[in-house]
């Protein structure tokens, strides 16, 4: 029977301190993953933010003030230890999927367990305040898991002719750390997302609304 791992959600804003404290906290509790987030914009209006919302907003500080998720899993990869680091979610609207895919790579060779990139179709919180397009976000999504994909497994150059992205002879030489590369984790709970995440994906990131 396969078992039953828990993973938390590690602190993503300042002060870093509080970052840390999650990370011995998830160790000393023998947990199996800490997940960072991705955004600029947060979830709760400053409008709302105050002590009788949230004790969190006591300490002072914006909702919208969120680290950079792969600077911050680098920074936690070294106090980790046998933690797995996840990102839960990216998406390939503000970054590029190759980029994406150098990030995951990147750290299976800082961590001692493979890297989750935890990755979707993204919301229009993180994406229409700075202009960025959110179109056809299943589509861009597909064609991006095709690329990450493309980066972990191409030798030499590679091209991609899609709608959202096109590369020609593109290279990126950064291979995984053997024995450690990356996983894939796509959040879905639609029909559509839910075959990307049947045929691109090492595991399934629930996201609301959901149904068992």
């Amino acid at each position: 029977m396969p078992r039953v791992t828990v993973g938390i959600s590690i602190n993503s804003n300042p002060p870093l301190s509080r970052t840390r404290a999650f990370i011995r906290a998830a160790r000393a509790m023998r947990l199996d993953s800490v997940w960072a987030v991705d955004h600029w914009l947060g979830f709760f209006p400053l409008s709302i933010w105050d002590e009788s919302f949230s004790w969190l907003a006591a300490e002072g500080g914006s909702p919208h003030a969120y680290f950079d998720w792969p600077t911050l899993l680098g920074y936690a990869a070294e106090r980790a230890g046998n933690l797995q680091l996840a990102v839960g979610v990216t998406e390939p609207i503000r970054q590029h999927p190759v980029q994406l895919a150098q990030t995951a790579m990147t750290l299976s060779h800082m961590t001692k367990r493979p890297p989750i990139l935890g990755i979707g179709s993204g919301e229009a919180e993180n994406v229409v305040p700075y202009g960025l397009d959110f179109s056809a976000p299943v589509g861009r999504l597909e064609e991006a898991l095709e690329i990450i994909r493309l980066c972990f497994e191409s030798d030499g150059p590679f091209d991609f002719d899609g709608t959202h992205f096109k590369l020609d002879r593109a290279i990126l030489d950064l291979k995984p750390k053997p024995g450690n590369e990356p996983q894939v984790w796509v959040a879905a709970h639609g029909p559509r997302m839910l075959r990307l995440t049947g045929r691109f994906a090492d595991g399934w990131y629930p996201a609301i609304p959901m149904k068992p």
